[in-house]
Order: structure tokens, then sequence, then C-alpha cells
């Protein structure tokens, strides 16, 4: 079993019982679909930003290789004698 933030299943029940009664039960379902959606959102803005430094890391990386492939075909059209 995966011990979550190393809270043992003792003190999770703990600390679901005083949810329950600081918020009552009707609340907490409402509690926890707000959470899901503010870690859904934290997740795919930490990939959008993921991907758009890859692309641009991947883009730059194309741009060096195509400098470098442009230089290289100007030295080797000089004629040598």
């Amino acid at each position: 079993m995966i011990n979550f933030l190393f809270i043992s299943i003792e003190e999770s029940f703990f600390i679901i019982f005083i949810a329950i009664i600081i918020f009552g039960p009707k609340k907490i379902p409402d509690i926890a679909r707000s959470m899901g959606e503010g870690i859904r959102y934290l997740r795919n803005a930490k990939n959008k930003i993921q991907n758009e430094i890859s692309k641009n890391n991947i883009d730059s990386f194309y741009e060096k290789k195509q400098k470098s492939i442009k230089k290289s075909k100007i030295y080797s059209s000089i004629k040598r004698n």
C-alpha cells in the first residue's frame, strides 16, 4: 500500500473525521470536486509550459543546425587554386 505523504491510515481517518465535523457530510463532495478541478487546472498549466519549453528547445536546435549547414555550404563553394 502506498503511504500518501507519509500519513498512516489512522491519521487519514482522523483527518477525514475532523473534515466531516467541520464542513458536514453534504459539503465534502463539493470541496473534493473543487480541489480536483484546481489540481487538474494546475497539471494542465504545467503540461502546457513543459510542452512550450520543449518546443522552443527543439526549434532552437533546428535553427542552429540550419545555420551551421548554411555556413558549411558557403565555405564549400569557394574555389581553391
